[in-house]
């Protein structure tokens, strides 16, 4: 008799990810150093450097330690940089690709560390909401929400009444995606179009992809030989 697979769920990032706000990010990044007195720098700079704090990203840049009066003045200049912005479109070809994934069979939520309404309201307005069974954002100040590690294992439990035992799968641009979904047993796609440099994705011995579609399809081959 032939086997028979279940198509996976996947969950997936937002910035960085299915959000097509990379430059937008690098001025935020920006935004936040200048508050520090520090220049600007390049996408590729963010990228080798690139963690899902602000205040920590800046850190890195700088080569120091920030005080926690220059973590508070980071983290601000980068939220009021967002806030002052109109929200960024879905990376193209996104929508399509949710699309034809539903109908193959999988099902699709997000996690992500920014603020919950804040996410919730974006993907409402872009009309996609219909597309996941589940939305999952920060509702914790951002100086605090510096890993997806516990929101994941919340947001598994919470999944796993919805789509039992079906394969779960990760898919976003940060180590921290990486380093969250092994803690909780959770298999990663790590994506190279986003704001982690592909090089620093690459250490983690997973298999890198270049673009969405092949983050998905990694995806389901996995959960096929799962």
């Amino acid at each position: 008799m032939p086997r028979t697979f279940n198509r996976p769920h996947l969950v997936w990032g937002w910035r960085g990810t299915l959000a097509d706000d990379v430059q937008r990010q690098v001025g935020a990044v920006n935004a936040a150093l200048v508050s520090l007195g520090a220049q600007p720098v390049d996408l590729d700079t963010v990228r080798h450097h690139f963690t899902t704090s602000a205040s920590a990203l800046c850190a890195g840049i700088l080569g120091r330690a920030l005080t926690d009066r220059e973590q508070t003045r980071a983290s601000v200049a980068f939220e009021t940089y967002h806030s002052r912005r109109p929200p960024p479109q879905l990376m193209p070809g996104a929508e399509d690709l949710l699309a034809r994934l539903i109908r193959s069979g999988c099902t699709h939520s997000v996690l992500s560390l920014s603020a919950h309404n804040s996410l919730t309201q974006h993907i409402a307005e872009l009309g996609i909401t219909p597309s996941f069974v589940r939305i999952d954002g920060r509702t914790e100040p951002s100086s605090k929400a510096k890993t997806k590690e516990q929101p994941l294992a919340k947001h598994v439990t919470m999944l796993r009444q919805t789509i039992g035992n079906r394969p779960i799968v990760l898919i976003g641009d940060a180590v921290d995606d990486v380093r969250a979904a092994l803690a909780n047993q959770v298999h990663a796609v790590p994506y190279a179009g986003g704001l982690t440099h592909a090089d620093i994705l690459r250490r983690s011995g997973i298999p890198v992809a270049d673009t969405l579609a092949e983050a998905a399809a990694i995806a389901v081959a996995h959960a096929h030989t799962a």
